[in-house]
């Protein structure tokens, strides 16, 4: 199995570099926080999703007939995107309470869609059957070492265009794909800096498995988040997790709403839940130089339009 490591990443972004876009890094003030900010949001499909799949799917093996992929929405996007490019047959299972903005890119992008419950279990189950009956390949959301190491590159950008460092950085954590492509390049390039990993208080799966030293199950999350709905860390992804994070920050709803506002006000970006988490544990403690990843803006209109009140 390939690893999760500064290499992997680094053979990633020259890789995908064709295909995504390098985000620029923002600055900002906040009480006492200097904030650098990673805004993801800006990538095509809306979402740093796109890095992991991209990569995965430019190595997949010879003569693959098509892909698989299961999904709350930014992957789904991403893989229909990356299918389409690279002139893919997609099939992406996804929530019937997934976000319709999420549900109507993903067709758009000619994948074919089919909807099942929300639990991420019955994707994954329905996903994996697919991946058996048509000979597809699956292409995982989070738990590959080549999505992570994809994920990954955005931290790599980050840490490469803040040349003076920084004391923090704050990573939304749902499977551990991101986290763990992050991880892996922090430790190599900013030891210095102190990891915090951010889900929902309701989602609170990563928290669990670390204080427990195994992964943990929780219900389905009932959070606004959509991409932190993930119901347990990876089992690729945990162990690189569980090595590089320092600890975990729980957030709930109305603290993301509050920091989704924050962003259209200060930096006329808009972020959707998922994206805002990390923001809003940065916000929440304000203090010293700070990274942070904000990874994804795809939002439904009545959010957006809270956000917009709030603002």
């Amino acid at each position: 199995m390939a690893a999760i490591d500064l290499e992997s990443v680094r053979l990633a972004h020259r890789r995908i570099a064709p295909y995504v876009l390098h985000t620029p890094l923002l600055r900002r003030r906040a009480g006492d926080a200097e904030l650098l900010l990673k805004p993801e949001s800006l990538q095509p499909t809306g979402a740093f999703k796109l890095r992991g799949a991209f990569n995965r799917m430019l190595s997949l093996p010879e003569g693959c007939p098509g892909v698989v992929a299961h999904s709350s929405g930014n992957h789904a996007q991403a893989v229909a995107r990356a299918a389409a490019v690279l002139r893919l047959p997609a099939v992406v299972v996804m929530p019937e309470d997934a976000p319709a903005l999420k549900l109507s890119r993903t067709r758009a992008d000619g994948a074919e869609v089919i909807e099942v419950a929300p639990d991420s279990d019955e994707r994954e189950r329905v996903a994996a059957g697919i991946a058996a009956e048509r000979g597809y390949f699956l292409v995982e959301p989070f738990d590959d070492p080549f999505v992570a190491a994809g994920q990954g590159t955005a931290t790599l950008e980050l840490v490469e265009d803040a040349c003076e460092g920084f004391e923090r950085f704050y990573c939304p954590v749902s499977g551990g794909g991101l986290m763990a492509g992050s991880a892996v390049v922090l430790a190599a390039l900013r030891p210095e800096a102190e990891l915090v990993g951010v889900e929902p208080d309701t989602g609170n799966d990563t928290a669990l498995s670390l204080a427990a030293g195994e992964r943990r199950k929780v219900p389905p999350p009932r959070t606004l988040a959509d991409g932190l709905r993930v119901r347990t860390p990876g089992r690729i992804t945990f162990p690189v997790v569980q090595k590089h994070v320092s600890r975990i920050e729980l957030v709930g709803d109305e603290e993301m709403l509050d920091a989704m506002a924050w962003a259209l006000r200060e930096l006329r970006l808009v972020l959707e839940p998922s994206g805002a988490a990390p923001l809003a544990v940065a916000l929440r403690e304000g203090r010293g130089r700070c990274a942070v990843l904000l990874s994804g803006g795809n939002v439904e209109p009545e959010l957006l339009a809270e956000a917009v009140r709030r603002g």
